[in-house]
């Protein structure tokens, strides 16, 4: 019963979030939408690994990332015109407003890290809740060279907004215009405009990255942007994964397994957290290790 009770943590972490926006700062119906149902939903993923054993554990996580994808491109993106893209934070920023898409970057990927780390990108991430289900079976690790491509990537993805800015996208007066009658269509119009354009580049990225390196994080390593944003905050993020003080038979299985190439092994032979910034709280280290000396 207390096991079940430690796995519901992230809903009630979601509840209190949700009734401190509506009661406290923002008043909006759909924060009772969004964060119970991905709390909710990796609080179902904790539970069905507990009735599962090594990697056939992870099937719960991959179950939770793939059904809470909807909250962002159903819900925030096609209903409510929503564009959670980085593009679209710099856009916000630059106009001086303070909307949801940046309450989302401020938990997800800015203080939150500090906290869980990139926890989003192993359980919420949109664009990885596909890749995790492709029907590729190896894992293997990308070289060290390519994962330096995410920095231009990351420029280019600031350059961009900040171009169509110094060409005269007035974003802020479109957005303030765009309360009402025909101002708030065309508002609504440029809004989805940038969330198809933005993700479409992202899966048609990715994808084809997943099969080429036969990994499914490939492009998590190799292109993504906003893994970036949050690789500070996870040098010093308050939960890592840890030796349990149970003795590494150094067989590897870690090592061979973590969908970001950690070399898990290397932290448990001295008996150190895993400091990685590229950890992902996927708990895969944790499923396949046959002595339990991490959790």
């Amino acid at each position: 019963m207390k096991s079940h009770l430690r796995s519901a943590i992230p809903l009630f972490i979601a509840l209190g979030v949700t009734i401190l926006f509506n009661v406290v700062l923002i008043g909006w119906w759909g924060f009772w939408v969004i964060f119970p149902w991905i709390g909710g939903w990796v609080t179902v993923g904790n539970i069905m690994a507990k009735f599962k054993k090594g990697k056939k554990k992870d099937f719960g996580r991959r179950l939770s990332i793939l059904m809470i994808s909807p909250v962002f491109l159903v819900f925030l993106g096609l209903l409510q015109r929503e564009n959670l893209q980085l593009e679209q934070c710099v856009f916000y920023i630059a106009a001086g407003l303070f909307t949801r898409v940046l309450i989302h970057y401020a938990i997800a990927k800015i203080l939150g890290p500090l906290i869980w780390g990139r926890g989003f990108c192993g359980w919420a991430c949109w664009t990885a809740a596909f890749l995790e289900w492709l029907p590729i079976k190896e894992n293997n690790p990308v070289p060290k060279k390519y994962t330096y491509i995410r920095y231009p990537v990351l420029l280019i993805s600031i350059l961009i907004p900040a171009l169509f800015i110094q060409m005269g996208y007035d974003y802020y007066n479109l957005h303030i215009a765009g309360d009402t009658g025909a101002a708030l269509q065309l508002h609504k119009f440029h809004q989805l405009i940038w969330f198809l354009t933005g993700n479409g580049i992202y899966y048609l990225t990715a994808i084809p990255f997943a099969f080429a390196f036969k990994k499914k994080r490939a492009f998590c390593k190799i292109a993504c942007p906003v893994s970036l944003v949050m690789k500070l905050q996870t040098r010093i993020a308050l939960i890592k994964r840890k030796p349990t003080g149970e003795k590494c038979t150094e067989c590897g299985s870690c090592n061979k397994n973590c969908p970001m190439d950690i070399d898990v092994m290397s932290y448990l032979k001295n008996r150190k957290k895993v400091t990685s910034t590229e950890c992902i709280l996927c708990d895969m280290c944790v499923n396949v290790c046959p002595e339990k000396a991490i959790k």
